[in-house]
């Protein structure tokens, strides 16, 4: 949501404008304008879907018809963005203001003693896949004194800052207690700092500067907090890393936040909307990066508050020899663990923001974690300490949610990818990069490494994978020595995932993105030779990005896939999708963890939060003839992980001819466990590993018939 806003004359009617607000990388869409009557319990879509993006909606308090929003438009070039108005309380909307295809309505605001006074903020800014502009001559503080009918763009004359190349987010607001006061934020290109506060006394005709600006963050595009005290119109409050007071025309600003001097439970970076309770002043409400945050006592102290599932995760893990534990990366809330199965005990264990992790599946104290553009750590006391291993990478060009994976058989190898492949042999103490540029080159914004996935051939030689946001695809057979594109047959999208099938390497998928390019549709592909061709296995799947993809090695031909729209699920390869399982709120999934074992699937969402789902009960048996096998079960052994000894138990229900089989990665039987004829019964069989290495192995039922099953078990030493 980039905007709501609740009718002054009726507490029931809520507008809320979908598409966030802030111009980031990964800046959502939205689809249109929504209106509940009923205190949000249920909402419709009122039109403008083709905005995507709100800036601001306001309504007007002397005639609850009229209502503005300021569209910002998607991220590229756009004939839909502007100021839009309906007089009909949104049953309709028509375009009021419109300055050009690539400046967005970022702010509006009214006059709430007269109908026919109108401000708009508009900003100049794209932010297509290679650059980012942040501003331009076009944005610019307008005026309307007939509702909108036609406008007066505000500069020097006025007061205000003249055009300017380096103009960047302006926003307005309108004294509540005094609709003569007027304020408004100037930000600049030059730093993406604040470069000035401007206030009228005179409905907008004229303007002064305060007397100072409060700090700035270097990246004050980020936010549009300006808010005056709804009965003292000569206190403002401004946001950017801090929220900002001043009574005095800004020779002074007051820190209310201080959110980086004490603990994030008392306040949070990056301040974006603040509520002032026209009732008691000195009780506010306070959204940001961090949450929801309130104060009585007008933000002396603060108290955060708990009950709302909103992280945005970017990625996720598990710890395979303890499923309990759960970690995940958030934005701006840094990389969490939990340590039970449930909502509680999560513990916040490294800063910055939160992105990939992962754990030593062979000691569970062994955990990783990382902030933004690579900054990698490792803790080996199960997440109390963490020590820098970034040292020593090539970090010329990293994602600001860089990959990095443990290799499949020995833990203590670590990748890391930037725009090379960086390998470490000491679980991350020295880096060589083994491999050359895998992008298409540095382009703006673009050339760098988002996934990868390894796996091993029969020789030990390593299969590695990666893609990339430019949209190239490499894969090496021979452990880094050689590479080769394989981006031939895909689409040129963002690649999100690339995932190997460790039963036989020469299999992988990708999943792409197109919002970031505007594009959508075509999102899974799926080779069975090395990348040499490749088939579109999208089907049925929605119109939208997709982000993860787990293949289950217990059944045949069954693949999960989290989209922007929740997560999906096929038994046919893709040949058709289907909605995997309830209660998944609509949310983009970008990560999807499975723990084999438990069948238990972990969904890690852009907003809201992380949910698991036990997958136990989807069809269970692999089938070469895709038929489920009816005559036998196969039970997950146990214990698993183990060492060096397991059990694994099974049902025949016919008298059949059984094998019982185990294989190792790279498909080769390393133990016959049955084989014979088996009369209908119950069986339990023992597995010894005791001359295997560690790592991932698959044990197989197979009746004479061809009927089969797989299930996966960890050999922990």
């Amino acid at each position: 949501m980039g905007s709501m806003e609740i009718d002054p004359n009726n507490s029931n009617i809520i507008y809320a404008g979908t598409g966030e607000a802030n111009s980031a990388t990964d800046c959502y869409p939205g689809y249109g304008m929504l209106k509940s009557t009923d205190k949000g319990d249920t909402w419709n879509v009122i039109g403008l879907s083709e905005v995507l993006n709100f800036g601001a909606i306001k309504v007007h308090p002397l005639n609850s018809n009229i209502v503005y929003a300021a569209g910002m438009g998607y991220r590229s070039k756009s004939v839909n963005k502007g100021i839009y108005k309906s007089t009909n309380a949104g049953a309709t909307w028509t375009k009021v203001l419109f300055v050009s295809d690539s400046t967005s309505g970022m702010d509006v605001s009214i006059d709430n003693s007269d109908i026919n006074i109108v401000y708009a903020a508009m900003w100049q800014r794209i932010r297509p896949p290679s650059v980012s502009s942040t501003g331009g001559l076009t944005s610019g503080l307008y005026r309307s004194s007939n509702g909108g009918q036609n406008w007066t763009l505000l500069g020097a004359t006025n007061g205000l800052p003249a055009p300017s190349a380096t103009t960047g987010r302006i926003s307005i607001n309108v004294g509540k207690g005094n609709s003569s006061f007027v304020y408004s934020i100037y930000k600049t290109t030059t730093g993406n700092n604040i470069s000035g506060v401007y206030k009228s006394t005179n409905k907008g005709l004229n303007w002064t500067s305060l007397a100072t600006i409060p700090p700035s963050s270097g990246f004050d595009w980020y936010f549009g907090l300006i808010e005056t005290d709804p009965i003292n119109v000569n206190i403002l409050y401004v946001g950017s890393v801090d929220v900002y007071k001043t009574t005095n025309n800004g020779a002074a600003w007051i820190n209310l936040t201080n959110a980086y001097s004490g603990s994030f439970d008392q306040q949070h970076p990056d301040q974006h909307v603040l509520w002032i309770n026209p009732l008691n002043t000195q009780s506010m409400i306070n959204g940001n990066d961090g949450g929801i945050f309130t104060t009585s006592n007008g933000g002396t102290n603060w108290s955060k508050k708990y009950d709302l599932p909103i992280s945005q995760y970017y990625a996720a893990c598990i710890d395979f020899i303890n499923p309990l534990k759960k970690y995940g990366g958030t934005q701006d809330n840094g990389s969490h663990g939990s340590i039970n199965a449930g909502p509680a005990g999560w513990e916040v264990l490294y800063g910055g923001d939160g992105f990939h992790c992962a754990v030593d599946y062979t000691n569970s104290n062994v955990i990783y974690m990382e902030s933004q553009n690579g900054g990698v750590g490792r803790s080996d006391d199960g997440g109390n300490n963490f020590n820098d291993i970034a040292t020593g990478l090539d970090l010329t060009r990293t994602n600001w949610s860089s990959p990095y994976m443990l290799d499949i058989q020995n833990p203590s190898i670590v990748y890391f990818g930037s725009y090379v492949l960086n390998k470490s042999t000491n679980k991350g103490n020295n880096w060589t990069v083994i491999s050359p540029d895998l992008t298409k080159g540095a382009n703006g914004r673009l050339g760098t490494i988002t996934c990868m996935s390894n796996s091993v051939l029969p020789s030990t030689q390593r299969v590695i994978y990666t893609g990339a946001d430019d949209g190239r695809v490499m894969v090496t057979t021979n452990s880094g020595t050689n590479w080769t594109e394989i981006t031939t047959g895909l689409p040129v999208r963002y690649v999100t995932d690339v995932v190997t099938d460790k039963r036989n390497p020469a299999i992988a998928y990708v999943t792409l993105s197109g919002f970031n390019m505007d594009l959508s549709n075509t999102h899974i592909f799926r080779t069975t030779n090395y990348g040499a061709n490749w088939v579109n296995i999208t089907s049925n799947l929605l119109n939208v990005p997709a982000n993860s993809l787990i293949i289950d090695y217990n059944k045949d031909s069954t693949l999960f896939v989290g989209t922007d729209a929740g997560v999906y699920y096929t038994s046919r390869l893709g040949a058709s999708w289907a909605q995997l399982g309830t209660g998944l709120p609509n949310a983009p999934v970008f990560d999807l963890v499975y723990h084999q074992a438990t069948a238990k699937l972990i969904a890690a969402t852009h907003g809201r939060s992380m949910f698991e789902l036990d997958i136990s009960n989807l069809p269970s048996g692999i089938n070469n003839n895709s038929e489920i096998a009816t005559e036998f079960s196969l039970k997950q052994n146990y214990p698993n992980p183990f060492n060096p000894s397991t059990n694994i138990s099974f049902e025949i229900k016919q008298k059949s001819f059984i094998t019982l089989k185990v294989f190792d990665l790279t498909g080769k039987v390393v133990a016959t466990l049955v084989s014979g004829i088996k009369a209908e019964g119950s069986y339990s069989v023992k597995f010894n590993g005791e001359n295997l290495s560690s790592g991932l192995y698959f044990y197989k039922l197979e009746s004479d018939n061809g009927n089969n099953e797989v299930k996966k078990m960890i050999l922990l030493k």
